[in-house]
C-alpha cells in the first residue's frame, strides 16, 4: 500500500459514471444522484470497522493515560480533524488541551483555503515536533492518503515515540508511518475529484465513531446518554437537568437543585441523589471507579 502513484490515478480523482449529466440534470436529480453517491461514505466505513475500532481503542488507551489526541490534516480532512476536537469539549468535558486538531497552513486555513500548503512535509513534522509526546496518539486524515503535510507529521509522530493512526480514502496510501492504516473506499465523487463530499463524510463518520467510543471506554457516558456534558449554555443546562430526571428518576426542581450542589457535574448529581451522599463523597466514588457511573452506582 505504500507506492505512490499520480493523483489522477487515484480511485478519488475517476470520473464517476454515475453522474456525467450532473450539469443537465434538474435540481431534485441532483439531489438524488448527491444522495445516492453518498450511500457509498456509510458502506465505506462499515467495510472499516475493524480499523476504526482498533484506532478507537488506542484512543481510549492514551487519553485514560494522561496522553493526548492529535488530528492533524489539510483542507477538508484538517477542518474535520479540528471540528471533532473541538466538539470533545462539550460533549465529554475534555480538556482542549488533551484532543486537538491540526490543520496545513494554521488558523487561517479552517476559513479560507490556503493552497500550497499541503505540501510542505516539513511543516507538518515541525507541528507533531511542537505538540505531540511519546505516548500521545496521532491521527492523520488524508482522502489521497499521500498528502506530504500528513505523511510527514506522521513520521515525525512515531520518532517522537507517539502512536499513529491514517485515515485515508484511496487504497494506494502511503502508509510507511502508520501504526494503524484506515482505509475508507468511497470511490469516485459525485463532482470529479471533490473530496469534501463522500470522503469527507465517511471521514466524519469514523471520526465520529472513534471519538464517542474511546470517551465510553473511559467512561464518559451512561448507556447511550452524555452524562460528562458541559452544561455552559441554558440549552446545555436544560440537557444536563433532563439526563439528572432520567437516570436518578427524580423531578425538575430536585434535579437542577442537584446540578448546582454538584458543580453542574451530572454523573456527581446522579450519585449525591443514588447513593444519598455529599458531592465530596459522590466525587470519591466516582474516581475510585475512574469516572464510570455504572460502577459507581453499583458500588
Amino acid at each position: 500500500m505504500n507506492k505512490k502513484i499520480a493523483l489522477p490515478e487515484l480511485a478519488t480523482e475517476q470520473v464517476n459514471p454515475n453522474t456525467l449529466d450532473l450539469d443537465t440534470c434538474s435540481p431534485r436529480r441532483i439531489a438524488q444522484k448527491i444522495n445516492r453517491e453518498d450511500f457509498q461514505a456509510a458502506r465505506a466505513v462499515k467495510e472499516a470497522h475493524k480499523e476504526i475500532a482498533a484506532v478507537m481503542l488506542a484512543a481510549a488507551q492514551a487519553y485514560a493515560n494522561g496522553h493526548k489526541i492529535i488530528f492533524i490534516g489539510a483542507g477538508t480532512s484538517g477542518r474535520l480533524g479540528i471540528l471533532e476536537a473541538a466538539e470533545c469539549v462539550p460533549t465529554f468535558s475534555t480538556k482542549p488541551s488533551r484532543i486537538i486538531g491540526l490543520i496545513a497552513g494554521g488558523k487561517k486555513a479552517v476559513f479560507r483555503s490556503q493552497e500550497g500548503a499541503e505540501d510542505n512535509r516539513q511543516k507538518g513534522a515541525e507541528e507533531i515536533k511542537r505538540h505531540a509526546q511519546k505516548g500521545d496518539l496521532v491521527i492523520g486524515l488524508s482522502a489521497s492518503g499521500r498528502t506530504p503535510y500528513v505523511t510527514g507529521a506522521l513520521e515525525q509522530a512515531q520518532k517522537t515515540g507517539a502512536r499513529t493512526a491514517f485515515i485515508f480514502c484511496n487504497k494506494n496510501a502511503v502508509t510507511a508511518h502508520a501504526d494503524l492504516p484506515v482505509y475508507l473506499p468511497t470511490g469516485p465523487e459525485a463532482l470529479t475529484g471533490s473530496t469534501r463530499m463522500k470522503a469527507g463524510t465517511a471521514t466524519k463518520m469514523a471520526l465520529n465513531a472513534i471519538t464517542t467510543g474511546a470517551m465510553t471506554l473511559c467512561g464518559k457516558t451512561y448507556r447511550n446518554l452524555m452524562v460528562d456534558v458541559q452544561a455552559t449554555n441554558q440549552k446545555l443546562i436544560t440537557r444536563a437537568i433532563g439526563l439528572i430526571c432520567q437516570i436518578a428518576q427524580t423531578d425538575p426542581q430536585t434535579a437542577a437543585r442537584l446540578l448546582r450542589s454538584s458543580g453542574k457535574n451530572v454523573k456527581t448529581a446522579v450519585v449525591m441523589y443514588r447513593k444519598k451522599v455529599t458531592r465530596q463523597a459522590a466525587e470519591k466514588l466516582l474516581k475510585k471507579h475512574n469516572g464510570f457511573l455504572t460502577e459507581a452506582l453499583h458500588d
